[in-house]
């Protein structure tokens, strides 16, 4: 088991859907106003975009490229995005509303 491989893994999940959610906000910013009333549909309407980003580069990551510690990578990439779920969710609340504006 490789640690570094894990942090990695992780990292490239929480970055991944916490770039997923800050780029969902700017565009419901842009076409509806977000405010902190319908905050919640928006930040769910992310989370599924960001499980599906995190999705696609899991099976391009484990089916096409083959990597050699499949499991490791998808338990790190899992806990990485559920991680960037709830930092956007309470830490990144207010940056993300103002990205709406």
């Amino acid at each position: 088991m490789d640690p570094i491989f894990l942090l990695k893994a992780g990292f490239m999940g929480f970055a991944l859907s916490v770039g997923v959610q800050m780029l969902l906000f700017f565009l419901a910013g842009r076409v509806l106003s977000v405010t902190a009333k319908n905050f919640t549909r928006v930040f769910i309407l992310a989370a599924v975009a960001s499980f599906i980003a995190v999705y696609l580069l899991l099976h391009y990551k484990i089916r096409v490229v083959q990597i050699a510690d499949a499991q490791l990578f998808l338990s790190g990439c899992v806990g990485g995005w559920l991680a960037g779920l709830l930092f956007g969710g309470t830490r990144l609340r207010r940056f993300l509303l103002s990205l709406g504006r």
